[in-house]
């Protein structure tokens, strides 16, 4: 009996086809353990599944999976999980390595509601006659409620990974890092686990932490006497909420920023003050997300669901959403705070704190989530893992393939964040301060370059990119991760069309409401 599960799992697995189900034990010995089963724990899990690898995903919620995806939005609670009730947009690499390692998921996403966004329908719905290059096909959004996508994903590699290769354990609490001693040097032999019914040791030679920005690596290690991860953290200068709504029956989805509001579209403001943006998703649902700086006492308000839909009905990009005859509420107003671009190293003066240990996705770097990259980054640091697992066999050097791998793929976006959110942070205070953040001209008649360079950028791209394809792409291609942040040198080709831009801003009706207007019809 036991041959033939296993044969028809494998079979499974190669075709797609569900595998037999079984109620899953703890093997009490692995080639690797993730810890953290959320999205960057099912990308690894799957990465290295599919390097050959057997795996143990252990997740700390113990909720039971709901029937469907309909159900697991209604009811599947995820606490371990933050973020999962807060708008998402999921970019290119990830789109991308579900399409070409996943097809079957992706048709299982199509199937299930979730809805695709190309660079050609946002070209198309921007130009009369496009002309496009090769790589616009790898600019690609899925709109998709995380909960939802989450929910997919862990039953369909479930479902097709066979149950010798990958187990996955609810209710399962790491309490505990297990090394072994490697000359002058430790490196992992597993991890003990609580589990519903006592006390367990797995064996593994690899420990993956993708147990997201509160992980207890910290904890862990100083348990077994080795350094604590350097961090660094920087403010990202927001708290911010989100309220889901359903299409009524007879409504469709409004226009965006003045076009057809495309599939997987989203739309978005930035007051200064506060910052307002729609996100189509699943199944005629949508989420609108306001964030403001948490040190702005009366702005705390739009936690509150009363003061949330007044605003939303202030500000011109979410009104139309919001009317009664197009929408309802489904949820409550979700509130998400204490936010910072962080980062812990794992790999330190050439040497890893722990030989097999590695860290993907929140647990190692952190952004603002409003950018909407942490699905995605974490997705791509999975994979390179697995890549570099399967490359290299020496500790030291998988530990520093993989430190490179990520200096290179995901470090620039925190560094840019960084960047990005200590000048919005800067707007803010001197918004509150009365002040004009974009007068770049100093009470002496001088010119402040780097920030009439930013101002020119941030005020003329609007317009820009709704002019030149090339800026539309550009734009594009950095937000959906497939190219380097930033808009430097390389390109001062694009830069007339820039400042043509910023010039037709000069024209353009000071955004309302503004801030005093704002915080008054709020009310007391």
């Amino acid at each position: 009996m036991l041959l033939a599960q296993s044969f028809l799992r494998m079979l499974a697995y190669r075709k797609g086809l569900p595998s037999v189900s079984s109620e899953p034990t703890v093997p009490a010995k692995v080639d690797a353990v993730v810890v953290g089963g959320s999205i960057a724990g099912l990308a690894s899990a799957f990465a290295l599944c599919r390097q050959g690898l057997t795996v143990a995903c252990l997740e700390r919620d113990a909720t039971p999976m709901p029937e469907d995806h309909l159900a697991a939005w209604e009811r599947w609670r995820r606490d371990g999980a933050g973020q999962t009730r807060h708008s998402h947009v999921l970019l290119a690499p990830l789109v991308n390595s579900i399409k070409d390692d996943l097809p079957g998921f992706f048709a299982t996403l199509h199937a299930s509601g979730a809805e695709v966004l190309t660079f050609r329908e946002i070209a198309g719905n921007t130009f009369e006659a496009p002309e496009f290059e090769p790589g616009d096909d790898r600019i690609a959004f899925l709109a998709c409620r995380r909960v939802v996508f989450e929910f997919l994903l862990r039953r369909h590699l479930l479902e097709s990974i066979p149950a010798t290769e990958l187990t996955f354990a609810s209710g399962a609490d790491v309490r505990a890092l297990r090394t072994v001693t490697d000359g002058d040097s430790q490196r992992v032999a597993g991890v003990t686990v609580k589990m519903p019914d006592g006390v367990v040791d797995i064996d593994a030679g690899i420990v993956v932490d993708a147990s997201g920005r509160n992980s207890r690596a910290n904890r862990w290690l100083a348990a077994v006497g080795a350094e604590p991860p350097p961090s660094e953290d920087h403010p990202c200068g927001i708290f911010y909420t989100s309220r889901f709504y359903r299409l009524r029956d007879a409504a469709n989805y409004p226009r965006l920023d003045g076009r057809q509001s495309l599939t997987g579209g989203v739309a978005g403001v930035d007051l200064g003050y506060v910052k307002a943006g729609v996100f189509r998703s699943d199944n005629r649902t949508f989420s609108i997300t306001l964030a403001a700086d948490p040190e702005d006492v009366p702005l705390r308000r739009v936690a509150r669901e009363r003061e949330f839909d007044v605003a939303t009905r202030l500000i011109d990009a979410s009104r139309p959403w919001v009317e009664e005859t197009v929408s309802m509420p489904i949820s409550k107003v979700y509130l998400y705070g204490n936010l910072t671009n962080s980062r812990r190293r794992y790999f330190v003066d050439g040497r890893p704190l722990v030989a097999g240990l590695f860290a993907v996705g929140d647990a190692s770097v952190h952004t603002n989530p409003l950018a909407g990259r942490g699905c995605a980054l974490a997705w791509v640091s999975a994979f390179e893992l697995a890549d570099v697992l399967d490359t290299e066999s020496d500790a030291v050097c998988r530990a520093a393939a993989f430190e490179e791998r990520n200096e290179r793929r995901i470090v620039p976006w925190y560094q840019y964040q960084v960047e990005r959110d200590l000048e919005a942070i800067a707007v803010n205070k001197a918004l509150q301060r009365g002040e004009d953040p974009f007068d770049f001209t100093r009470p002496d008649g001088s010119i402040d370059e780097k920030l009439q360079r930013r101002v020119i950028l941030r005020k003329g791209l609007r317009y820009a990119s709704r002019e030149d394809i090339r800026i539309l792409r550009l734009l594009f291609r950095q937000v959906s991760l497939l190219d380097p942040p930033g808009f430097g040198g390389e390109h001062a080709e694009l830069a007339p069309a820039l400042l043509k831009g910023y010039e037709r801003s000069k024209d353009e009706p000071e955004p309302r409401p503004r801030r005093g207007e704002f915080i008054e019809a709020l009310g007391p």
